[in-house]
């Protein structure tokens, strides 16, 4: 894995662990550039599967639409727009976990952050919601 490695003023880039260790950097400061790069690809990640879920566009209508639909009272909500709005809390909710589980996959070197059963699933309501746009 190549990555960027600053030390004391110093910078190399696109270095592996050997090369960073044969050009004299510290341990300590090789172990940051590699935590560094996977904490990097790991919010890649999570961007690409969110966005993967629901598009820019689509998250705009759902915004747009919930901003709609919550400027109603709840009792002159239909019952569609009240599933919409508990669907868009449980996409919310998601995204949230999704952001969350970048820390912990960071953290944790072992585990493949490239792995479906390694991130939250799109709730059923989030999904619902995702399809009317």
């Amino acid at each position: 894995m190549l990555f960027d490695i600053s030390h004391n003023g110093r910078t190399t880039l696109s270095v592996d662990r050997a090369g960073a260790i044969a050009l004299g950097y510290p341990v300590d400061a090789i172990d940051a550039a590699e935590a560094d790069l996977r904490l990097t690809r790991i919010k890649g990640e999570c961007r690409r599967r969110i966005y993967g879920a629901a598009s820019a566009e689509t998250q705009m209508n759902m915004a747009t639409a919930a901003a709609v639909v919550s400027a109603k009272t709840a009792s002159n909500r239909s019952a569609e727009e009240s599933a919409m709005l508990a669907g868009l809390g449980q996409a919310i909710d998601w995204v949230a976990a999704m952001r969350a589980r970048v820390v912990e996959l960071a953290a944790d070197a072992d585990l493949d952050f490239r792995a479906d059963e390694n991130w939250p699933d799109l709730p059923d309501g989030a999904r619902d919601v995702v399809a009317m746009f």
